[in-house]
């Protein structure tokens, strides 16, 4: 019987070792992870010295999660830098993966600083005439999860005409997750 009143057909010398070793691995994990975090935080304090605006630049037009990660972890303080990458968050977030996602979330920070509509207006605009990217089901609930999540009612209700009318029956019917009595389209602005 055990220690626990259990029994072990395996020799207990075989238990301890195995008990030993695994404790050895974590103790090596353990510090694996230590370098590798002060190797990171280096990473980074060299990285902070430089211009980072062409370095992201570069990066998202790879789609770069660690690029759309440093931007999530620093664009509420940097937002100068973020909104000077507007275009390329907007390239990355028209689709429904991870990198897709963060890019929204980045954006999404950026617009509780303040509107976003004029930077997105012209992006909207080239996206919505792009019949390629009208008829991909992906780039269309990417766009209206974008729009969505920075509270663009106006560029929304473009987006809803443009694709009740796509010639690709499952854009189509995106817009039933946005019925026009949740999501009205914003009456136009009235001339003087």
């Amino acid at each position: 019987m055990g220690w626990f009143g259990k029994s072990d057909e395996r020799d207990s010398d075989t238990i301890w070792n195995s008990y030993v070793q695994a404790g050895d691995d974590l103790y090596q994990a353990k510090c694996e992870l230590a370098e590798a975090e002060q190797r990171y935080a280096d990473a980074e304090r060299e990285l902070f010295g430089i211009d980072l605006l062409p370095v992201l630049r570069k990066a998202l037009r790879k789609y770069s999660l660690s690029a759309l990660g440093l931007l999530g972890e620093i664009g509420e303080e940097q937002p100068e830098l973020v909104r000077a990458l507007i275009p390329e968050l907007y390239a990355c977030s028209l689709g429904i993966g991870k990198p897709d996602i963060l890019a929204r979330g980045v954006l999404r920070t950026l617009s509780r600083s303040g509107s976003l509509h004029a930077e997105l207006v012209p992006l909207v605009t080239a996206t919505l005439r792009d019949t390629e990217r009208t008829t991909d089901v992906f780039a269309m609930r990417g766009l209206a999860f974008l729009l969505e999540d920075v509270n663009d009612p106006a560029l929304l209700g473009r987006w809803r005409r443009t694709v009740l009318v796509s010639a690709d029956e499952d854009v189509r019917e995106i817009a039933e997750d946005y019925p026009e009595d949740e999501f009205p389209e914003p009456a136009p602005p009235q001339q003087l």
